[in-house]
């Protein structure tokens, strides 16, 4: 395990050494922002019109529901970022030679990715705190919806990862890279929605609801901590690094 503490910690390092850390950083946060504002400012306006009417207005649990599908569709293009320079660029600069000579396994260096990528967009979480933290300190939250919500886009953020690692195996190009892990994100995203227009058996319907993301992430959002929504981010994540481990490992012995 100290060789996939080095690979992660040399990867996490270098990462903030560039500008890469610090641009997505201010993206991140400026897009949060900016769609957090307008979530409040909406919250505001509409309870204003339902006491006048004398109805109930949206709920704290509605907008802290809209932010967390906000974050989700903003790990569409975080999550790709990151991943995409994994292994590209060290094939471009073919340093992945070096790795592939070494005394460690295929399956550490893709473990010493994996964490170094997870630990950059686990603080990419931590800052946005933040915004749920302001519906604390000015409303009545339930900080166990939070946490919730919190753990179910960290699972799914890990999931994420080992798919943009798998793909990042595939290409020298970042771009491509880039390109196709948020294709496969926004798939997996709208899956949900598009599969009574994929097949028309029940059964087959139900299964490809089941790998969309969305619907096991919508009961982390509702405060719902299943074992069956769990075990699905965690089997993803342990599958697409095993794919990334034998795509490296075929191409080692090429």
């Amino acid at each position: 395990m100290n060789s996939v503490y080095v690979i992660a910690r040399r990867d996490f390092m270098s990462y903030f050494y560039s500008l890469k850390g610090s641009i997505v950083f201010w993206f991140f946060l400026i897009f949060m922002g900016f769609f957090f504002h307008s979530f409040v400012y909406t919250f505001v306006e509409y309870q204003s019109q339902a006491a006048g009417y004398g109805s109930g207005g949206p709920t704290l649990s509605q907008l802290l529901t809209a932010i967390f599908h906000n974050l989700h569709f903003i790990l569409l293009l975080i999550v790709p970022a990151v991943t995409m320079s994994s292994f590209a660029e060290e094939k471009r600069s073919q340093v992945d030679r070096l790795l592939q000579t070494s005394p460690i396994s295929m399956f550490q260096i893709v473990l010493g990715k994996f964490f170094a990528s997870v630990s950059i967009l686990g603080l990419v979480l931590v800052a946005s705190m933040v915004f749920p933290a302001y519906t604390l300190i000015y409303g009545n939250a339930d900080l166990s919806s939070i946490l919730s919500a919190y753990l179910g886009v960290f699972l799914l953020m890990a999931s994420q990862v080992s798919l943009g690692i798998w793909v990042s195996t595939m290409t020298k190009n970042q771009f491509i890279a880039f390109i196709f892990t948020m294709f496969g994100l926004f798939l997996l995203l709208i899956l949900n929605w598009v599969a009574p227009n994929i097949t028309s058996s029940g059964s087959t319907e139900q299964f490809v609801k089941y790998l969309a993301s969305t619907t096991h992430l919508d009961n982390f959002f509702k405060g719902l901590i299943t074992v069956s929504d769990v075990t699905y981010f965690i089997l993803f994540t342990v599958t697409f690094l095993m794919f990334s481990h034998v795509s490296l490992d075929s191409q080692r012995w090429r």
